[in-house]
């Protein structure tokens, strides 16, 4: 995006009105305020805390391993030590900046398993079983060469253009050890392995903010304000009726004539519901904050795809030894080019869905690779030894951790208690895991490349050094969500319709609505159920509160 915002200071005037109000110009946040901006008789103001920097680190999908300063772009929320993990706590970074997570994320277009959204309905989600969310993602998506997929969206889809050299002999080795081969993962309805696919288009980042809002951008009813925060909600006899937001040391009030939507992410929309007296009554009481609606499971059911790098030295050159100058000047000739190489990577170059024993009815491993080996931040290559990883994580891991205040003060963050492998079955199945993609690894065709397993350095078979090795090691994918959790029961956050229950006119549309984290990637599900709350938000009755 070219164009730059207006500052808040210039553009927001205390006591504005608009029709709806959006927090969070995420992979959700656009999406809604793009489609509701469609309807010229409708006003919209969609709020980012973030500016709208566009440089090359985050328009080439390769740029971000060159970010060495977070903080301008991302919340950097630090958790609680993990008692499951020995101990070790992590930063977990959420995007903050237009796009949000879509802006600074691994460039991943994975939709998961159709089964993963009929659990949602089982589990009291109506209406969003994969009957009903499919739509919603072929209406997002731009699948030229892609025969089943959509074709007029906004979000460009492609197989990723220049996969490592190894990449099909990964893929043959998987197929050895009984894992099926598809040339379309997103059309997977079981197990599967297949090329990553990546939301690009010519090479280029296509972030939420990219795919939607500029499209949108010359609207006369939608306005943007970056560097803007919100502080609370404010509420009148039980209706979200405005905001407080914060710009230049200034407080200001916008009210909303229909409807205020939260798209702060699984972290900023249930700490921002909090703090507005929405969530565990006891706790907003210990802060000092009235509470307005009693919902205990706010900020409960976080989770992630707990993962893990099992690294490989290869015969081939990988991205791990292609940090010397001379081959990073090669990658930006590949590119300039051609828009091929190492610069358009994405975050894995294959994606696989895996029974970890043979009684598992559907997939419960999801498995990630690339031709490079992380140190411990997961953002930066080794370097010296041509590295592959092969990374098992989980479809739908059983440990949930939690959010709570720090204190009443809205810009103080919220305690995490990730509490990552909580349970022991995730253990257990990522033990699994690590011995599935070692057994990829020594099967032919990839097993000729190989030369040695760097990591885990222990006997496999070993049970309890295993056990170890994963506790010690097994960090987060960056895929939090749940802590808004979406059904018809009544302790969920908020209703099918992603109404916030207990009080009327405020609607949670992000990942924290997720009940159950899907197979994958967490961008394009968050864009589609962006796309549904757009639809929800402008149906006939909407406006009646939640139970």
């Amino acid at each position: 995006m070219v164009v730059e915002m207006a500052s808040p200071v210039e553009t927001l005037r205390d006591g504005g009105d608009y029709d709806y109000i959006i927090v969070g110009a995420g992979s959700a946040g656009c999406v809604i305020a793009s489609r509701l901006s469609e309807d010229p008789k409708v006003s919209v103001l969609l709020i980012e805390s973030g500016g709208s920097e566009r440089n090359w680190k985050f328009r080439i999908p390769g740029g971000q391993s060159f970010v060495k300063d977070w903080e301008p772009y991302a919340w950097l929320y630090q958790t609680k030590s993990d008692p499951s993990r020995f101990d070790r706590a992590e930063t977990w970074r959420r995007g903050r900046i237009l796009g949000g997570s879509s802006t600074i994320n691994g460039v991943i277009y994975a939709i998961g398993l159709p089964r993963d959204y009929d659990l949602w309905a089982e589990m009291g989600a109506s209406g969003w079983s994969w009957r009903h969310v499919e739509p919603f993602f072929r209406r997002a998506e731009y699948c030229p060469g892609l025969a089943g997929r959509g074709k007029f969206g906004p979000v460009h889809v492609e197989v990723l253009r220049s996969p490592h050299a190894r990449t099909d002999d990964l893929i043959e080795s998987a197929a050895a050890v009984g894992i099926p081969k598809v040339a379309d993962i997103n059309l997977a309805k079981g197990a599967a392995i297949g090329v990553a696919q990546t939301n690009q288009l010519r090479g280029l980042r296509q972030d939420s903010a990219t795919a939607y809002l500029r499209p949108a951008w010359r609207r006369p009813n939608l306005r943007v304000l970056t560097h803007a925060r919100v502080e609370r909600i404010v509420f009148d006899q039980g209706q979200a009726t405005g905001l407080q937001v914060s710009a230049n040391d200034k407080l200001f009030e916008v009210r909303a004539r229909r409807e205020i939507v939260l798209s702060a992410g699984a972290f900023g929309s249930p700490h921002l519901l909090m703090v507005s007296g929405i969530g565990p009554a006891q706790q907003l009481r210990t802060h000092g904050i009235s509470v307005v609606a009693d919902s205990q499971s706010v900020g409960g059911n976080l989770h992630d795809h707990p993962e893990l790098y099992i690294e490989y030295e290869v015969r081939d050159r990988t991205y791990s030894s292609a940090m010397q100058w001379h081959q990073l000047a090669l990658s930006g000739l590949q590119f300039a080019l051609a828009r091929r190489g190492q610069a358009i990577s994405c975050a894995s170059h294959i994606l696989a869905y895996a029974q970890s024993r043979p009684e598992e009815v559907s997939p419960d491993l999801l498995l990630f690779s690339g031709p490079w080996g992380y140190l411990e931040d997961n953002f930066t290559f080794t370097s010296g030894v041509n590295t592959y990883s092969l990374s098992p994580s989980l479809c739908h891991p059983k440990s949930r951790g939690r959010i709570e205040l720090k204190s009443a003060d809205p810009r103080e963050a919220p305690m995490i208690v990730p509490n990552l492998l909580g349970d022991r079955d995730d253990v257990l199945r990522l033990m699994r895991g690590v011995r599935l993609v070692d057994r990829i690894a020594r099967a032919k065709p990839f097993s000729d490349r190989v030369i040695r397993r760097l990591s885990p350095g222990i006997d496999l078979s070993n049970d309890e050094a295993l056990e170890a090795y994963v506790r010690e090691n097994a960090g987060i994918c960056y895929h939090a969500c749940g802590t808004c959790r979406m059904g018809d029961d009544p302790a969920s956050v908020v209703d099918s319709r992603l109404r916030v229950r207990g009080v009327g006119r405020l609607t949670v549309a992000d990942a924290s609505v997720i009940p159950l984290v899907t197979s994958g990637n967490l961008h394009a599900p968050t864009v589609m159920i962006g796309e549904r709350a757009a639809d929800l938000l402008r149906a006939p009755g909407r406006h009646i509160s939640a139970a």
